[in-house]
């Protein structure tokens, strides 16, 4: 890594800190951050693909970083995983390979939300719910 280049890594560095990102989503973060700057979009390439090779940027984990948190926390299904898994700029590709090798229990989940619904709902009079 060209010692030029060190002050961009660091700036990628500190946008992974708070949460793992997508390939995608760190490129146009630092394709900003360099219209301001003296950093072309190649330097941008090769942080990016520095930080590949460090396994600090991976869709793959990032896809199921995503659905371990959507699955446990917001009850989405794979439909919706999916949709936001393309707007974060995952790879279709990618995406699709990851859902045909991984079982996700949809009916498991419809009861998990129902769950949580029916708990705000239980308490209401019977004509509003």
């Amino acid at each position: 890594m060209d010692d030029d280049l060190i002050p961009l890594l660091n700036f990628a560095f500190f946008y992974l800190k708070f949460r793992p990102r997508t390939i995608s989503e760190t490129r146009e973060h630092l394709y900003k951050k360099v219209r301001t700057t003296h950093w072309s979009h190649e330097a941008v390439d090769k942080v990016i693909n520095h930080l590949i090779e460090l396994k600090f940027l991976d869709d793959k984990a990032f896809i199921d970083y995503l659905v371990r948190s959507r699955t446990a926390t917001k009850v989405k299904g794979v439909y919706a995983i999916k949709q936001e898994l393309y707007r974060f700029g995952v790879d279709r590709e990618i995406v699709n390979d990851y859902f045909t090798n991984t079982e996700i229990n949809e009916e498991e989940l419809a009861e998990k939300a129902l769950a949580r619904r029916w708990e705000i709902i239980k308490n209401l009079p019977k004509q509003k719910r």
